[in-house]
């Protein structure tokens, strides 16, 4: 693995799966996706999260998302797969899967439907998992999709012990994002911040970059923020942050699910039929022409900064 490749920061989108009318993975979308992405300026690709549906594809469908991933993403950018698991044994079945497709980077979320609850619990899971690879691991806390929340004294330990150098935080807690951020600290731990709207701020803070959805629809938004913050732009980089909400809050729908709104973001694009997995449902005829129109004012970013 190249040197560049072991290094996640800056943007790391965490990618949609376009699926066709059947629910299987769409491969022309997905390698066009990727393609928008990298091409609008990310600097890392994470399949198989979230916003990736990965819990929610078949098995054969998890595995053919990876191996096209896989295939589409050289070396040099950084390729993160997601696991998240009911159990610790299935996801160890997962980064075996991981493992053979040739993927450096694994993000690892607590168990789902029955939570970890005791210290012991939380750290037997992730024990487990780095015991089966030698895979870069990321520790991911979304208690928003898992339904438990990974203590802060549980991250302190596994970064003491080694097992990990990297923590995706989605939380949308400022305070626990500190924790996790100053406790890590002495450790030259990588902290990423998950919540869009915290990007700015978590920068600022010491995060050393960001997992933003909408970036599948707008990367080059995204990554005119990143490029402020290297230069020391705090103006450029809180504009940006400005913009950002604005987009989120078009794309994420409010109470609706919001990966249904993206899916048609990228639909607008080109990318896909703008359909997710049962039981996400389509969005209104209404939320299409907002997702239309925030995509037309913000996805041309490189004119506006000419013109800023």
């Amino acid at each position: 693995m190249s040197e560049s490749a072991n290094v996640i920061e800056g943007v790391i989108v965490p990618l949609l799966t376009p699926v066709d009318e059947n629910e299987r993975v769409d491969e022309p979308a997905l390698r066009a996706l990727i393609r928008h992405c990298l091409e609008g300026g990310v600097n890392g690709i994470f399949v198989g999260g979230s916003a990736g549906m990965g819990p929610l594809l078949t098995d054969d469908q998890w595995v053919r998302l990876m191996e096209i991933a896989r295939d589409e993403v050289d070396d040099p950018v950084p390729l993160l797969g997601g696991v998240m698991a009911t159990s610790t044994g299935r996801a160890i079945e997962r980064i075996k899967i991981l493992d053979q497709a040739g993927f450096h980077h694994v993000v690892v979320t607590p168990t789902y439907y029955i939570t970890p609850s005791r210290h012991e619990e939380f750290m037997a899971h992730f024990d487990g998992c780095r015991q089966a690879t030698d895979m870069n691991m990321v520790v991911y806390n979304i208690p928003s999709c898992i339904g438990a929340e990974i203590p802060v004294s549980v991250i302190v330990e596994i970064v003491k012990l080694g097992w990990t150098r990297t923590i995706k935080e989605s939380s949308g807690d400022r305070d626990y994002f500190s924790d996790v951020l100053h406790s890590t600290a002495d450790f030259d731990t990588t902290v990423l911040q998950g919540w869009e709207i915290e990007i700015a701020w978590a920068l600022s803070a010491g995060a050393k970059g960001f997992v933003p959805t909408c970036a599948n629809c707008v990367p080059e938004l995204f990554a005119a923020l990143w490029r402020a913050h290297r230069a020391g732009d705090d103006v450029q980089r809180n504009e940006a942050q400005e913009r950002i909400v604005a987009v989120r809050e078009a794309l994420i729908l409010g109470d609706k699910n919001w990966i249904a709104g993206l899916m048609y973001g990228i639909k607008t694009l080109g990318i896909g039929r703008g359909n997710a997995v049962r039981p996400i449902a389509d969005i209104s005829d209404e939320e299409k022409k907002k997702v239309e129109a925030v995509i037309e004012v913000h996805g041309n970013v490189e004119d506006q900064e000419a013109g800023a």
